[in-house]
């Protein structure tokens, strides 16, 4: 995997050396040069929780990944939160572009710490902070698989698909199936 080498600022080599007795060094890389701390800190990013009920059963919308990683493999819609984007932009910004569709009242639900693993990512910069939203759509919502979706499914709580993508995803709809008046 990739470590991360240059400096953002002024191109020199970091030497991954902690910012003083107070950080730890696996946290920050310091710029040898013109002292620049790069901080190491989780990328966060948002997912849309979306349920309904049909025969009795309580159901959450799952997307078909159509990018690496887990290309293939079932996910919650969502994506990375935009530089100073507020995470409610986030969801209703990712509901519209993966599946066409307007959400309102996002809830936050839980939040759960991941790692995005793909062979062009630097491996210090690989943990991901997944904020989950319960959100509302309107019930004759026509969803469209775009951008790096290529399909949307309902599935039922306890019959969850095999080929669920990031463990962040399995822990947080764990918790949504113990959460009966969700």
């Amino acid at each position: 995997m990739k470590k991360l080498a240059f400096c953002p600022v002024c191109g020199s080599r970091l030497n991954g050396s902690g910012a003083g007795a107070d950080a730890d060094p696996i946290d920050v890389l310091v710029c040898p040069s013109c002292n620049y701390h790069f901080w190491l800190n989780s990328k966060p990013a948002v997912a849309v929780l979306l349920m309904r009920a049909a025969g009795g059963k309580r159901q959450v919308l799952l997307t078909r990944r159509g990018i690496q990683p887990y290309e293939g493999e079932w996910d919650l819609p969502g994506g990375f939160l935009g530089n100073g984007e507020k995470p409610e932009d986030g969801i209703r910004r990712e509901a519209q572009e993966e599946l066409g569709v307007a959400v309102s009242n996002p809830r936050f639900f839980t939040a759960e710490i991941d790692q995005y693993n793909r062979d062009d990512i630097a491996e210090q910069a690989r943990f991901v902070l997944s904020l989950f939203f319960l959100c509302d759509v309107a019930p004759d919502s026509t969803f469209v698989p775009a951008d790096d979706v290529v399909e949307a499914a309902w599935f039922p709580l306890d019959m969850l698909p095999a080929d669920l993508s990031f463990d962040c995803n399995r822990k947080a709809l764990t918790r949504l199936r113990a959460s009966p008046d969700v």
